[in-house]
């Protein structure tokens, strides 16, 4: 390693200089590291494991969270002048670790420990001094254990992963793989002098918007306002861009795409939801940048949580150092609490299933409060906290005071408040699989979850399942269903809205139907929402990206594939959208239309750096697909479209990646509803 000189210096001129040099131990023998990163993708790129998103290697991959793993770097080139004691900050550990440093005389004999820290928080910055005789730092990350935990703490929680601060969706969701990770997933650097990570920062410029939740004839709105204009809100929920989410050159071209799509679908607010991780700062850049207004989730969802000293210390520094971290951005215009824990709590029986006392109910009830701020037993429509960790922490960390609420939702989708009082997640149309019309009886103040499953475009179905498992029920397919009853749902709907399901069509036209029908009802639900203003005031979506290659809620696929949904989203979304006309459009269902047999003509050629399709109409067409084969990665400025008989279109491809147009002599693919229904 090249001899580094860290010379004292005043803290507004602090040097930082990244540790270098990482390695990993497997099976006795060492294998260089890249930092940041994870274990799995060290792995991967050793050829260790096998790709964890193909087929159903995330089965054989289960073993790497079940061991312990050890990281190490050599500390002997960092020097200090000036007198200055030397720090190593991680700003990110993954697990449960335990930070060493070692010293050895020749680097040939087992080295002895000569400081020993722990480290719990994935979303904790820590530094640690170096000592003067320390020539190793070693990670060594433990398999976690939130059994001893939770025995420990002497009340049976909802879930386990309660009790370690590890990114909960990384451990299982109905959208992402069970892929619990460990590593050094943000940069490590040596500084000297003791850094501080929760002082707050200078004011960023105000973009002039509140919350307003005020009590009315109705119940309680939940409007935001701009330089004091009342604002409907156009958007999406988001997850993480990817199931092992370091910031990296891939998963840079990933934010920026992503977030380009939702300002080219015409949305101004971004929801990061609270069961992933706290975004890196080049998110939060990327917003700025956009004018897309961010409500920003604390990392809690649908899980009670401990309210031991330890937890409650930790949360505390975690909170403090993420608030000073973010709120430098102005895109941020609202904190909340955490996602659904109030719900969990009042709706979906935890209280028959866990047989807790009254007293442990009591305890919960004062455990919540203490964290977010619950006021269930005494103002049950109030959502804003001054007293709880969270609260008080905005208030000392955010320097432009934005809005805090405790929780998202205020009421559960089974509670007739759900549609009368503050922001709603309404899952009665796929959990409950009522149909899509009943987003017109159950549209909230503020729609801030809703949606419906799809399958991705088969381009990415391909990159995922074997070919002699090309067919729905397959282990590949089923693996990359992660709801359980999430083809059932999909087939019960689209025999009801299109006359057909998985059983008659082939897996090509499934996947395409099944993305006709998301765009069909969660499109419906967003007119239902746009049309009652102001009753409500917003449409936030369940979701707009995936975290890997899946069925799911997402309108764009992980490959940054469009489905029909965007589309849909950006035409509705659009300021000069004809409501009047969707709502012609909704009159009938699918499969009660009347198509005639598809007749068109296409032609592909490059224009310039991109490449154009010219579609011609000789009969009317119903949800025209187009795409090239072979199929690259990205999205047309216009696709799934309806094209009157004698009218032509010209659409221009927009790569994910950049580097990838489309070829010259790619072939144009067509397919339509018509030709689906084989009439």
């Amino acid at each position: 390693m090249t001899l580094v000189l860290l010379v004292g210096c005043g803290k507004k001129g602090e040097i930082e200089v990244p540790l270098e040099g990482w390695r990993f131990e497997y099976c006795g023998q060492w294998y260089d590291a890249e930092t940041p990163g994870f274990i799995h993708t060290d792995l991967l790129r050793h050829g260790i494991i096998p790709d964890p998103f193909y087929a159903s290697n995330e089965d054989s991959v289960r073993w790497v969270s079940h061991r312990l793993w050890t990281y190490e770097a050599r500390l002997d080139s960092i020097v200090s002048h000036g007198g200055d004691s030397l720090w190593l900050v991680f700003a990110g550990l993954a697990g449960l670790a335990k930070v060493q440093f070692l010293y050895d005389d020749d680097g040939v004999n087992t080295p002895g420990i000569s400081a020993q820290y722990v480290a719990d928080n994935m979303f904790t910055t820590y530094a640690f001094p170096i000592p003067d005789d320390s020539r190793v730092v070693r990670v060594v990350f433990y398999a976690l254990d939130d059994s001893a935990r939770a025995s420990k703490y002497g009340i049976t929680l909802p879930d386990l992963r309660a009790f370690t601060r590890v990114a909960p969706f990384q451990q299982g969701w109905d959208w992402g793989p069970t892929m619990p990770s460990c590593g050094i997933w943000k940069p490590v650097y040596v500084t000297s002098r003791r850094p501080s990570f929760d002082t707050p920062p200078e004011a960023p410029e105000s973009w002039n918007v509140e919350l307003r939740q005020t009590a009315d004839s109705i119940g309680r709105s939940f409007t935001f306002y701009r330089d004091g204009k009342p604002l409907f809100i156009k958007g999406a929920n988001w997850i993480p861009v990817h199931s092992f989410p370091v910031l990296n050159a891939e998963t840079k071209n990933r934010y920026r795409y992503l977030l380009c799509s939702a300002k080219e679908a015409n949305f101004n607010m971004i929801r990061v939801w609270g069961g992933g991780i706290y975004e890196h700062d080049y998110f939060f850049d990327l917003c700025d940048s956009l004018g897309l207004m961010v409500w920003m989730d604390f990392n809690f969802s649908t899980m009670l949580y401990p309210d031991n000293d330890e937890m409650l210390q930790s949360i505390d520094r975690e909170v403090r150092q993420n608030i000073s971290r973010i709120a430098r951005h102005p895109c941020v215009v609202l904190w909340c609490g955490n996602n659904e824990v109030k719900n969990g709590w009042e709706d979906w029986g935890w209280q028959g299933v866990y047989h807790w006392t009254a007293e442990q109910r009591i305890r919960l009830e004062k455990a919540m409060d203490t964290i977010f701020g619950y006021a269930g037993t005494s103002d049950p429509t109030c959502n804003t906290s001054e007293t709880s960790i969270l609260a008080r922490a905005v208030k000392d960390c955010d320097p432009l005071q934005r809005p805090y609420i405790t929780t998202s939702p205020l009421f559960g989708w089974g509670h007739p408040e759900c549609v009368t009082h503050g922001d709603s997640h309404y899952w009665g149309v796929w959990w409950g699989e009522l149909p899509f019309e009943m987003y017109a009886e159950k549209t909230g103040r503020f729609m801030s979850e809703y949606g419906f499953q799809s399958y991705p475009c088969l381009a990415t179905v391909r990159r995922y399942c074997p070919s002699d498992q090309m067919h729905i029920t397959s282990p590949a397919m089923r693996n990359h269903q992660k709801h359980g009853r999430g083809l059932q749902i999909v087939d019960k709907a689209m025999h009801e809205y299109y006359g057909m399901d998985s059983e008659t069509l082939s897996l090509d036209d499934f996947v395409y139907v099944s993305q006709l029908l998301q765009a069909w009802g969660v499109g419906y639900g967003i007119l239902q929402h746009l049309s009652r203003r102001p009753h409500c005031m917003g449409t936030l979506y369940w979701q707009l990206n995936d975290c890997w290659p899946v069925a799911s809620w997402s309108s764009i696929d992980s490959y940054g594939n469009w489905k029909a949904l965007h589309y849909r989203v950006k035409e509705l979304y659009s300021d000069t959208a004809d409501l009047e006309r969707w709502n012609r459009y909704y009159s009938a269902r699918p499969k009660d239309m009347k198509l005639p047999k598809a007749d068109y003509e296409v032609a592909g050629k490059c224009v310039g750096d991109t490449y154009a399709v010219t579609i011609t109409a000789k009969s009317n067409l119903r949800d025209v697909y187009v795409d090239t084969e072979p199929h690259v990665d990205g999205h047309f400025d216009s696709n799934f479209f309806d094209l009157p008989a004698g009218k032509s279109v010209t659409i221009r491809f927009i790569p994910a990646d950049k580097g990838r147009n489309i070829p010259a002599d790619a072939v144009v693919t067509v397919k339509t509803l018509n030709e689906v229904r084989k009439l």
